[in-house]
């Protein structure tokens, strides 16, 4: 039993990252040029900013803690490509949403 609801668990995942990958190829097929430029940017400077805070936190973090946070890490790991998908249509979407704002 738990092993069949652990390969339905796979299989669900599988096909989660495939439509994942399908709505990536279409944001980015439809999204401008530009929008995909400072997206970039902003994720690059997104990375930076949490490499030097985790770096900040392991040195005052209790062990524990440590641990914990590695784990999360390894699953975000494991799931970067809807991770940037969620991020490059949420900064899509708010830009497209100030572009908008600024027309009226």
């Amino acid at each position: 039993m738990k092993q069949h609801t652990t390969e339905q668990a796979a299989l669900i995942a599988d096909q989660i990252r495939e439509k994942a990958g399908q709505a990536a190829q279409l944001v980015r097929g439809k999204t401008p040029e530009p929008v995909l430029d400072k997206a970039a940017q902003a994720a690059a400077q997104v990375w930076d900013s949490a490499t030097r805070v985790g770096q900040y936190a392991a040195g005052k973090a209790p062990d524990p803690l440590l641990q914990k946070g590695g784990r999360a890490a390894t699953v975000a790991r494991g799931n970067r490509t809807p991770l940037l998908i969620a991020g490059v249509v949420i900064i899509a979407l708010a830009l497209a949403r100030r572009s908008r704002g600024r027309r009226r």
